[in-house]
């Protein structure tokens, strides 16, 4: 996916958070193994520890795997950098943190399980940038497409799962808590009518345009999807394997 920019100016927040985001996941990574499973245990969040307050903060910043922590950041990166343009920086961290804390308060009543990941967040910062610019135009993979049918195509896909699968409201083996994603950008959308009103009004109209255009190329669309879920997924092996490798890199400082 590229980004189609009017506007330069520099996203410093998206990449700070995707560096401190990159620098844990290798850090950890990079811990003895019984010592990384304490981490997890101590920093991650569920419904039974939810009265241990810095859970709720510290599972925002933990991803289980390279692939949890890659498809979470390209949308940080994407996203983030449509609203980081759109807003301040005190409306943009909120969005992100407190569309995060959503997520994770509402999943918190479907699943003891626990939970890590930014992607509350990230749905967040989606929630509110769908609304405010939803015709900013991103090249998704090669071809270019309005903001608000990416954005559409993902909340549609997480209510399928969430309406017709609810045994898959956490998705175990692919790491992906199904239900907080809804809540997080239920609450990013949220802000943005808060944010200005009017525009999101606006952008809730252009959203209804982008539903039908999302019907008449639903084929095409569909074959987009297929072909660049693919490509994503040999780039993110890489990713991985590299990441992987910076973990493997620094782990003898702690022996």
């Amino acid at each position: 996916m590229e980004i189609h920019h009017e506007n330069l100016k520099p996203c410093y927040l998206t990449s700070l958070l995707i560096t401190v985001n990159v620098a844990i996941f290798i850090l950890v990574f990079s811990l003895p193994q019984q010592v990384m499973e304490w981490v997890f245990r101590t920093f991650s969040f569920s419904s039974t520890t939810s009265l241990e307050i810095w859970r709720w903060f510290t599972s925002l910043f933990l991803h289980v795997s390279a692939s949890h922590l890659f498809f979470n950041m390209l949308g940080l990166y994407f996203f983030g950098s449509i609203l980081e343009r759109e807003v301040s920086a005190q409306w943009y961290l909120s969005i992100y943190f407190i569309s995060g804390l959503i997520g994770t308060f509402v999943y918190m009543f479907t699943s003891a399980d626990p939970v890590v990941g930014a992607s509350g967040c990230i749905f967040g910062l989606m929630g509110a940038a769908m609304l405010m610019n939803p015709i900013k135009r991103i090249h998704f993979y090669v071809f270019p497409l309005p903001l608000g049918i990416v954005a559409i195509s993902f909340v549609v896909f997480e209510a399928l799962i969430v309406y017709f699968r609810p045994e898959h409201l956490q998705d175990i083996a692919n790491n992906v808590a199904h239900v907080a994603h809804l809540g997080g950008v239920l609450a990013g959308a949220v802000f943005a009518f808060f944010y200005d009103t009017m525009r999101a009004l606006k952008g809730v109209g252009m959203l209804l345009i982008c539903v039908i255009l999302m019907i008449l190329l639903a084929p095409v669309l569909t074959l987009i999807a297929l072909v660049g879920g693919f490509v994503l997924n040999v780039i993110e092996y890489i990713v991985g394997f590299f990441l992987y490798g910076l973990a493997n890199l620094i782990s003898p400082l702690w022996v």
